[in-house]
C-alpha cells in the first residue's frame, strides 16, 4: 500500500511538470498572436435563458487547455501599483481575485472568485482558479466542488480532471480518482501516463481485466515511445502484466 501511495505521488509529479511542458511549447507558439495584457483569462458569454434565439452554433467556442492553453499560464505580476478599487464587472472581480493569489491573500482571492462567479457563472477558469486556493487552504470539499464546476461549463478542462484525480485519490476514493482521471485519456499527450496510473489503480480496487487492459494500451504506446520502453516504470508495467495475464 506504502508504495502505491508513493508511486502514485510520484507519477502525479511527473504528469503535472509533463502537462506544464506541454503547455509551454503551445503557448510559446501562440504568444505571439496576443499581447500579455490580452492574455488574461476573459469570462465566457452570459448563458443564454431558455427560448433565446441564440443558437449553440454561435456561441464562441469554449476555452480549455487544450484549445488556449496561454490563458492558464500563471499571471505576472503587476508591475504598476494595482489601481482596481471598486470593482463592478466579473472581469474586474477575477482580476482583484487574481491580484490577491499573486500575495498569497487565499481567501480574499476566494471572495473576489465568488463575486465574479455570481454576476457570471459559467466561468470555467474562475471556478479552477478558485478550487487552487480551497487546496490550499486545506478544504478538499470545497476544491473538488469547484473542480466538477470547472469541467461542467468545459469538459475539456483536462487539468480539472487532473487535480480532481489526485484529490480523490488523497481522500482515498479510487473509484472517483479512476473516473476523472480516465477523462484524460481523451487528451493524447497524457494517455500513456495515465494508462499507467490507471493500470495500478485498478489492481489496487482488485478491478483485475480493467488493469490488464490498461497495462497492456501503456506497454503498446511505450514501445511506440522509443525511450520510454528503457524506464524502471515499463519494466514495472511488463511484471504487472506477466501477474495479470492467464497462465495457459
Amino acid at each position: 500500500m506504502r508504495l502505491g501511495r508513493l508511486v502514485t505521488r510520484k507519477f502525479f509529479s511527473a504528469l503535472i511538470l509533463f502537462c506544464l511542458a506541454c503547455n509551454s511549447h503551445q503557448a510559446q507558439k501562440t504568444g505571439s498572436e496576443e499581447s500579455s495584457s490580452a492574455q488574461q483569462e476573459r469570462p465566457p458569454e452570459p448563458i443564454a435563458p431558455s427560448g433565446s434565439s441564440t443558437s449553440r452554433a454561435q456561441e464562441p467556442p469554449s476555452i480549455s487547455y487544450a484549445t488556449n492553453p496561454e490563458r492558464f499560464a500563471k499571471m505576472p505580476v503587476y508591475d504598476q501599483p494595482f489601481n482596481i478599487r471598486y470593482p463592478k464587472t466579473a472581469q474586474e472581480h477575477f482580476n482583484v481575485a487574481v491580484n490577491h493569489d499573486h500575495h498569497n491573500e487565499f481567501a480574499d482571492a476566494i471572495a473576489e472568485y465568488k463575486k465574479a462567479l455570481e454576476i457570471q457563472p459559467n466561468w470555467p477558469v474562475a471556478h479552477y482558479r478558485m478550487a487552487l486556493d480551497y487546496q490550499k487552504q486545506g478544504h478538499l470539499d470545497d476544491a473538488i466542488a469547484e473542480w466538477e464546476q470547472t469541467t461542467r461549463y468545459d469538459p475539456q478542462f483536462y487539468s480539472a480532471y487532473d487535480m480532481l484525480a489526485g484529490t480523490y485519490q488523497r481522500q482515498g476514493n479510487l473509484k472517483k480518482a479512476i473516473e476523472a482521471l480516465a477523462q484524460l485519456l481523451k487528451y493524447p499527450p497524457s494517455r500513456m501516463p495515465v494508462h499507467y496510473q490507471l493500470g495500478l489503480w485498478y489492481e489496487e480496487v482488485g478491478d483485475r481485466p480493467h488493469a490488464l487492459m490498461h497495462w497492456e494500451a501503456y506497454r503498446d504506446l511505450a514501445l511506440k515511445a522509443g525511450d520510454e520502453s528503457k524506464t524502471d516504470r515499463f519494466q514495472k508495467a511488463l511484471g504487472e502484466l506477466q501477474k495479470l495475464k492467464p497462465q495457459n
